[in-house]
């Protein structure tokens, strides 16, 4: 071989090597960037965080973890030497307990991608972040707990004070079922701010401690609307975003009217602030109104896995498999048939839903014309919840 042949060939081999490393340096390049880009998006979320200026919120919470240790072992020793008068008390705190303690409750708060990076132990940056995120908003509420609790027995009174004035006939309290007054348990409301709106932080839970006053007539929900607008609790807290939703549209205050959900549901909201500092959600609405949603709630459970409802979507939630299966019954579809005449035709189809999960499914595929029937019904039990006392 030539002198001009052997350097030929270690040219080409020195090329190669070059862009080799040019390549190298490029991929770190664009790496790099996309970790500073990630950098100035949380940046930017942390900020927003730090200013609450404006916005109805509890609050960023830091967690002391030497705060949490003793807190967790007087919650066990209550479960095993406190005599409970509620066992629904008793029930709402061994399940806190285990969702604090067990090794694997908290991959019910994240999502699927994570979870599977998890088992594979092919933990990227995302996954981490969502296991931290989801490990501080567990111990916030945890933190937080006690306080909802308090805030939720100020409200039940507050609700009573209300009904009072107004006329206990044509005002009715609507408690919530479940433990320490009916407040929203841990698992919901951890459920809420990670699987269901993950951007969320813990200080924006407003609905944990929550209440419904339920009249007979609009004329008297008005009253009630007034008499809280005037109360302290709204008062100091009435300049902040989104204090009141008047889906009824009866506010002079036009910032307060918003109309009705896409669902076609409506109340009257207020958050107000007890005397704990904690946001509590007190709801007014009619007993027709409130009829409606007890009916169409159901269709909500369905359609809510569906994100923009833009495309088809399956349902893997056991807890909503089994709610439709007990609600969608013989009974729910004859009082549609009867007291929502309009949504009478869809019914065949609705029942051919439902009976995709009797046939054994343990899953719910959701098609695009099955967002479309569902929706159109709901819309229609609205419309007659709006509708007098139509499905009383």
């Amino acid at each position: 071989m030539s002198d001009m042949n052997v350097n030929a060939g270690m040219d080409d081999e020195m090329l190669k090597i070059l862009n080799e490393f040019i390549v190298q340096l490029d991929k770190k390049d664009e790496e790099e960037a996309k970790e500073e880009a990630l950098i100035k998006k949380r940046k930017a979320a942390v900020m927003a965080k730090i200013n609450q200026e404006g916005k109805l919120t509890q609050g960023f919470r830091l967690v002391k973890n030497d705060s949490l240790k003793p807190k967790l072992a007087a919650l066990r020793n209550k479960i095993e030497t406190y005599d409970y008068q509620n066992a629904a008390n008793k029930n709402q705190d061994q399940v806190i307990l285990d969702i604090m303690t067990k090794k694997d409750s908290l991959s019910n708060y994240m999502d699927a991608a994570t979870n599977a990076k998890i088992k594979s132990g092919n933990i990227d940056n995302a996954a981490r972040h969502q296991i931290a995120n989801t490990q501080l908003k567990r111990k916030q509420l945890f933190l937080m707990f006690d306080e909802i609790a308090t805030a939720q027995m100020e409200l039940i009174e507050f609700s009573k004070n209300i009904q009072s004035v107004v006329g206990s006939k044509d005002a009715v309290l609507k408690q919530p079922p479940g433990a320490y007054g009916g407040l929203k348990d841990f698992h919901g409301a951890l459920d809420k701010v990670t699987n269901r709106k993950r951007k969320y932080d813990m200080g924006d839970l407003k609905d944990a401690a929550r209440m419904t006053i339920v009249f007979t007539n609009m004329n008297d929900m008005i009253v009630a609307k007034k008499l809280i607008i005037l109360s302290q609790e709204f008062n100091c807290i009435k300049d902040k975003q989104s204090v009141l939703k008047d889906r009824y549209g009866t506010s002079k205050n036009a910032e307060h009217n918003c109309g009705a959900t896409a669902a076609g549901y409506k109340d009257i909201k207020f958050f107000l602030k007890m005397s704990n500092g904690h946001i509590a959600e007190l709801q007014l609405n009619t007993e027709n109104m409130m009829q409606a949603k007890k009916k169409g709630h159901i269709i909500y459970d369905i359609l809510r896995d569906g994100g923009n409802l833009d495309k088809p979507f399956t349902i893997v939630n056991q807890e909503v498999i089994k709610k439709v299966l007990k609600n969608m019954n013989e009974k729910w579809f004859t009082f549609i048939a009867n007291r929502v005449p309009k949504a009478k035709d869809d019914i065949p189809y609705m029942q051919g839903i439902v009976k995709r999960i009797s046939n054994g499914e343990m899953s719910l595929k959701i098609s695009l014309e099955d967002i479309k029937v569902l929706s159109r019904v709901s819309l229609l039990v609205y419309e007659q919840g709006d509708n007098g006392r139509a499905l009383m």
